[in-house]
């Protein structure tokens, strides 16, 4: 690359321009978080039914 080329990709702060992600890194993305989506609302399901208990005794 060229020197202007270098100026070209670089950005305002001082760090270089990050291509974009692929679809297939996006779509593993948007599968980790559905999961964990999922995983949270049956924690709240269960602790909403006194499945688990949050604060124990009593």
């Amino acid at each position: 690359m060229t020197d202007e080329d270098e100026e070209r990709l670089a950005r305002d702060d001082g760090h270089r321009y990050e291509a974009p992600e692929s679809d297939e890194t996006r779509v593993n993305k948007e599968w980790v978080y559905a999961v964990l989506g999922v995983l949270v609302l049956v924690l709240l399901v269960l602790i909403a039914t006194g499945t688990v208990q949050i604060f124990p005794g009593g």
